[in-house]
């Protein structure tokens, strides 16, 4: 591979740990319920199809049920937990990755407030990386 040039993937970003990891899993509720109840980690959002918690660390995690569009993704793609690294700029990361010969799975994806996209590591895990997408004030 080649070096990535520096941008998105800058010291002050390497150095940064995940802070999401995703799981989609067929075992849903029992999950959720270890995470916020046993465990007592902090609900931050919770839909019918996912849920996530916060750790101490302000970590994320974020487990999807078989009913939510991302899991047959998941299912498809990962080896088991997907950890998400947070960059300053997706898209930029994205060419990075491209020129760096990395496999970028499927197209760049966004919600109200983060742009995303998969990439396959050396190790033959599913990655994301992450930006925040510019808020507007009015």
């Amino acid at each position: 591979m080649r070096n990535i040039r520096p941008g998105p993937f800058s010291a002050a970003n390497r150095g940064r740990c995940p802070i999401g990891y995703w799981s989609s899993l067929q075992q849903y509720e029992p999950m959720v319920h270890l995470l916020r109840d046993v465990m007592g980690l902090r609900v931050e959002f919770e839909t019918p199809t996912t849920t996530e918690v916060s750790l101490p660390s302000g970590d994320r995690v974020q487990v999807f049920a078989p009913a939510d569009r991302y899991f047959a993704f998941f299912r498809e793609h990962a080896n088991g937990v997907v950890a998400l690294f947070e960059v300053d700029d997706v898209r930029a990361a994205r060419d990075d990755l491209v020129s760096a010969e990395v496999p970028v799975i499927g197209e760049i994806e966004r919600d109200e407030n983060w742009e995303w996209l998969n990439f396959r590591g050396p190790d033959g895990n599913l990655y994301e990386l992450a930006s925040r997408r510019p808020t507007t004030t009015y």
